[in-house]
């Protein structure tokens, strides 16, 4: 579901194109009784669309504190709510005030005889509403644009959750796919090139969301945009699966990878659960020729489905039975 409801294009000259294409339609039998409905038609319709088009993006726009934390803080980085909400309130008044305009005008219009002072009116009132809308123009540019921003946010279930972290090439993507029951779902994520890719576990009627973060929890050093889509993700979940490569042939040696783990729980506030992948794998000569250390945990491969049924069964006791 889009966040915010579409803007529709230059909303003046469509709603006048169809006011006028409406008001073509009627007919009546004598001339002057014909033009002079016409006329108020086109009135009416046109302030009738345009409050029709401004309402629907005010009212089908989420109420934005309503959003779970996860969400509202990704949405608070990337667009100024507060800009958006005055946007939308500006929006949202200039359709009123049209729809408003055009019973004014339809009611001088009603008491006139004379058709060129009818069709002056009609002339007056178009000019008055595109004056309308053309003063909340920067509010119409404010809401596309965050629009366009908020496209990039992720659909996250509200659901019992676990992140996988870990540096690149560690087997995170190839754990989470044998993790789940189904296709993993790629998301966009904002401040990243990457994506992150969201799979469900079914353990019995026990349902879980796991979510590997690529590009956003693997860099130890990050920018302040960037530390506020970290921070976002600690509403997402308390529970991360920290994928360590005991082989080394990730490209980082096992104690830059502890050293993230230690960061990532200090940033997120979250119980981690370490798991050594590549469990198929013999211990290789670790970075600077060393020999890699053996594992001392949970280690998995995705070769060895034991492995992997093992670690499911960590997943729901970890979240209790109350799940």
């Amino acid at each position: 579901m889009a966040l915010i409801h579409p803007v529709p294009g230059r909303i003046f000259h469509a709603s006048m194109t169809e006011a006028h294409k409406r008001a073509r339609q009627i007919r009546a039998r004598e001339k002057k009784v014909a033009i002079k409905v016409r006329e108020l038609a086109r009135v009416e319709y046109l302030s009738e669309s345009v409050f029709g088009k401004t309402d629907a993006v005010v009212k089908k726009t989420v109420n934005f504190n309503e959003l779970p934390p996860f969400q509202r803080e990704l949405a608070g980085s990337l667009v100024n709510l507060d800009e958006l909400r005055r946007a939308l309130h500006s929006l949202g008044w200039a359709g009123k005030k049209i729809l408003q305009l055009g019973k004014d005008y339809r009611r001088k219009m009603r008491g006139k005889s004379d058709l060129k002072e009818i069709t002056r009116l009609r002339k007056q009132f178009e000019k008055r509403a595109e004056d309308i809308l053309d003063g909340v123009e920067g509010d119409v540019k404010i809401i596309k644009r965050a629009e366009r921003a908020l496209k990039k946010l992720p659909s996250i279930r509200k659901m019992k959750t676990v992140l996988i972290a870990g540096y690149p090439n560690v087997g995170k993507s190839s754990l989470l796919n044998e993790l789940s029951d189904s296709k993993v779902d790629v998301q966009p994520y904002p401040f990243t090139t990457k994506s992150i890719l969201v799979g469900y576990m079914r353990e019995g009627y026990r349902r879980f969301q796991l979510v590997d973060t690529p590009g956003v929890l693997d860099r130890p050093a990050r920018n302040e945009i960037e530390k506020q889509a970290v921070a976002a993700l600690k509403h997402l979940s308390e529970k991360i699966i920290f994928v360590v490569d005991p082989s080394e042939t990730c490209g980082y040696s096992v104690a830059e990878q502890e050293a993230l783990k230690k960061k990532l729980e200090k940033e997120l506030g979250a119980d981690v659960l370490v798991v050594y992948s590549k469990a198929d794998l013999q211990p290789a000569t670790g970075v600077g020729g060393k020999p890699a250390p053996r594992p001392r945990g949970l280690s998995v491969s995705v070769q060895d489905k034991e492995s992997i049924k093992e670690l499911k069964g960590r997943i729901v006791a970890w979240f209790g039975h109350n799940t």
